[in-house]
Parts: C-alpha cells; sequence; structure tokens
C-alpha cells in the first residue's frame, strides 16, 4: 500500500491511504488488451474509485499491483471516468476471485446479467458488486 503525506505543515502526522487494484474489461475479448488499474483512496472507512487507468501485465506485475489485497466498499467518486475501454462503473467479482467492469450484453450499465468473465472465461449470471473482497496474485 502506498502512503502519500497531506501536504499540511500543522498535521503533518496524517496520512492518506491509497493504492492499485486491477480489473479487467468484460466488453474487450483479448486477454492481452482488457486490463486496467483503479486508483482507490481510503476515505474514513471506505475505500472510493478515483481515477482508472490501462496498464499491461509486466508493469502491473512490476509495481506490485498483481499483489494488492482489500475489501470493503469502492463507490467511485464523482467525476470517476470509469473502465478506460468501455467507461463503466459498475464492477462484478467473479468466483475466481478476480474483479471486472460490469456491462450488460447490449453494453449498457446494468445490475443483473449474463456475462463471461475475462479472467477465467466462466459464463455466470452476475451482479453488480457493492461490496468487494479483492486478492491480488495470477492474471
Amino acid at each position: 500500500m502506498t502512503e502519500e503525506k497531506y501536504p499540511d505543515k500543522e498535521n503533518s502526522s496524517k496520512k492518506m491511504q491509497a493504492k492499485v487494484i486491477l480489473a479487467r474489461c468484460s466488453s474487450v475479448h483479448g486477454k492481452s488488451d482488457n486490463l486496467f488499474g483503479m486508483r482507490v483512496q481510503k476515505f474514513g472507512s471506505d475505500w472510493k474509485r478515483t481515477w482508472a487507468f490501462k496498464i499491461d501485465e509486466e508493469r502491473a506485475h512490476n509495481e506490485g499491483y498483481d499483489k494488492e489485497s482489500t475489501n470493503g466498499t469502492f463507490d467511485p467518486v464523482e467525476g470517476y471516468p470509469g473502465c478506460p475501454y468501455c467507461h463503466s462503473t459498475g464492477l462484478a467479482t467473479c468466483s475466481c476471485g478476480k474483479v471486472f467492469c460490469f456491462k450488460d450484453e447490449e453494453g449498457n450499465d446494468s445490475t443483473s446479467s449474463t456475462l463471461t468473465c475475462p479472467w477465467c472465461g466462466e459464463t455466470a449470471t452476475y451482479e453488480e458488486a457493492d461490496r468487494l473482497d479483492l486478492q491480488g496474485g495470477g492474471y
């Protein structure tokens, strides 16, 4: 976990917690072309998604993003751009334990849809997750 100090001279002991967690886009069907990172920041007891960016597996591994583990709510902040491939702000978790952006088969944001996990290939009916338990490791 990266800890960044607030630029506040009066309270320099106050630290901001931020991480990058990995996800895949369910709308792009090439494993080498659909990985992205989501920067999450701790606000009180909740995690908020603040930014998302495309990344390749080698760089994600070198940065240690594939080893991050955390759980909680991951609501987007106002202005969060969503998935850098399809712009969805919804997330789903597969039984393989991995996270992916959530759009229905027509490409619309939805709360439930039959999708194929872009990590393991399992096709199932997924629901948009409101709480995630993220475990790093593997692609």
